[in-house]
């Protein structure tokens, strides 16, 4: 149930379905990925432990920057992610989430429980709440 005053924490909003990648797979791997699963980024994982994340944008740079498309056929994952990425936790407060996000630029921040992959939450899944909370359900 929704309610105006009420601390919302990333675990009720989190997406658990995540779609990943390996440091080790090809840019081209990752574009094809993106583009068939609708999404604008994934979180690079070794095991199941995020050590990176790669958007649309890292794919673009590199594909105005390399030697044409076929550079992407080459091109590593880890070659053009964002190493280290800023995580949140099932139990992070969302405001603390949201103001990282705003602050930072992020459109999304993977989620960890003990170090590995648990979820995601992305502007889109905040804009689902608020939407709800504007709409009077709670």
């Amino acid at each position: 149930m929704l309610k105006s005053g009420t601390t919302y924490l990333v675990r009720d909003v989190m997406s658990r379905l995540v779609v990943t990648v390996r440091p080790e797979d090809t840019a081209w791997t990752a574009l094809e990925l993106m583009v068939y699963r609708g999404v604008g980024a994934l979180v690079v994982v070794e095991g199941n432990r995020p050590i990176g994340i790669v958007t649309e944008r890292d794919i673009l740079r590199r594909l105005l920057r390399g030697r044409g498309p076929e550079d992407l056929l080459t091109t590593l994952v880890r070659d053009v992610m964002t190493r280290d990425p800023v995580v949140c936790t099932p139990e992070t407060p969302l405001k603390e989430v949201l103001r990282t996000m705003v602050e930072r630029g992020f459109r999304r921040m993977p989620v960890v429980r003990n170090g590995l992959l648990e979820g995601i939450v992305t502007e889109r899944d905040c804009m689902a709440l608020l939407l709800k909370l504007l709409a009077g359900e709670g």
